[in-house]
């Protein structure tokens, strides 16, 4: 239920990046358009439909679309990276790697690190498209580990093919991603510049100040945005996979079509949320980041608590060896102190406008799925895990 939450706040998030992206985009090269919170939700709406038509009816192009991505995934890294390299005033050295800058009021630098520290932590569980482009907004690249390990059900030989497919995610898109962050630190220029850009995405105007053309900088974010857009389709994708019942699929299509629309609607009530307030809309979708890690910490932590135990444990074919407990301890640790960061403010002194509410919007979706649990869920669920530990007679 955890997961399920916080796929449905990426999934949300993933089409609100496109659709803002679309009014930056606007704002960049029309100087009489004004931006407004409804337009941005207007434009969501129709990344949503446009998300769901695909997984529809598109369905049986849906491998092709996915190699589609992949390729783009890969290729318009060197799109996304010749021009800073090569056309960008370059920084110093000294700038990228040894200048500190605290921009949060916060009075420690390693909270403001620590801070600074989570837009980056999707970068190896992702795709590094978004995770760059979308700043504040990384933790939506999670077509990587994340999306690779929920369609364990529906690949041949998934116990080795889907850990493989984790690491190769994890290297590729890390790799990508922190060669594409080393790009843009040194091609930043002017952070004053950057951070006050009218488009809300400091990105477009890293390009524009590389490529000083309009044309150009707008056909490389319409790349970023295609990402968005493909993120979001994946997202419907991982989303209805949950609902491989017979009964819950429409024979006409073979896919769950009622679950799809029901989070085409979810996800679209969440948009009016937008346009009375940004803020509360980001507090709604605030669950993707500290969700999904959450759901990381659990297994984790009781897998580690089993191996010290006395307990059996049903291992796949895929193992790491006498280094398992050292790496789950220190998986635990790391997520525990991105957990932590989660939850404080991004700035101080704090206001109703910058106040993190992943913390709220977490403890009430908690308490939510614990009633669930208590009044229904533990009376009919079983799961994967224990229908392979009866198939095992591991107690």
């Amino acid at each position: 239920m955890i997961t399920g939450f916080a796929r449905l706040s990426i999934a949300a998030s993933a089409a609100y990046v496109a659709a803002t992206e679309i009014q930056g985009l606007l704002v960049f090269n029309d100087d009489t358009y004004e931006s407004h919170n409804w337009h941005g939700t207007f434009i969501y709406w129709g990344i949503l439909t446009i998300a769901a038509l695909v997984n529809i009816l598109g369905i049986n192009f849906f491998p092709h679309i996915e190699t589609v991505a992949f390729i783009h995934h890969i290729a318009f890294f060197f799109v996304f990276l010749v021009p800073l390299v090569y056309l960008s005033p370059q920084s110093t050295t000294s700038f990228v790697f040894a200048n500190f800058e605290n921009a949060g009021g916060w009075r420690s630098n390693g909270v403001s690190w620590g801070i600074g520290l989570l837009a980056s932590a999707w970068a190896f569980v992702g795709t590094w498209i978004l995770s760059l482009a979308g700043g504040s907004y990384s933790a939506h690249s999670t077509l990587g580990i994340d999306g690779t390990s929920h369609m364990s059900e529906e690949v041949k030989d998934s116990e080795n093919v889907v850990p493989q497919s984790m690491v190769m995610a994890f290297f590729i898109s890390g790799t990508m991603a922190f060669g594409a962050s080393i790009a843009i630190l040194f091609s930043v220029g002017d952070l004053n510049t950057i951070l006050k850009t009218s488009t809300n995405y400091p990105i477009i105007q890293v390009f524009y100040t590389a490529t000083q053309s309009k044309a150009a900088t707008t056909a490389i974010i319409s790349g970023l945005m295609l990402t968005s857009l493909l993120q979001a389709c994946e997202w419907y994708r991982e989303l209805s996979s949950s609902d491989v019942d017979e009964r819950k699929v429409d024979r006409g299509y073979v896919i769950p079509v009622r679950s799809i629309l029901l989070i085409v609607i979810v996800a679209g009530l969440l948009g009016l949320i937008n346009i009375w307030s940004t803020t509360a809309f980001h507090a709604m979708t605030s669950l993707s980041l500290i969700g999904q890690y959450t759901s990381y910490l659990l297994p984790i932590t009781l897998m580690a608590i089993r191996r010290v135990g006395s307990k059996n444990v049903p291992y796949g074919p895929f193992r790491l060896g006498r280094y398992g407990l050292c790496i789950n301890v220190a998986s635990i640790a790391y997520t525990v102190i991105l957990l932590i960061f989660m939850v404080l403010p991004p700035y101080q002194p704090v206001t109703v406008r910058n106040m993190n509410y992943a913390g709220v919007i977490f403890a009430a979706v908690l308490f939510c799925i614990m009633a669930m649990w208590i009044s229904h869920g533990r009376r009919v669920y079983e799961g994967p895990v224990k229908e392979v530990a009866d198939r095992m007679h591991v107690s």
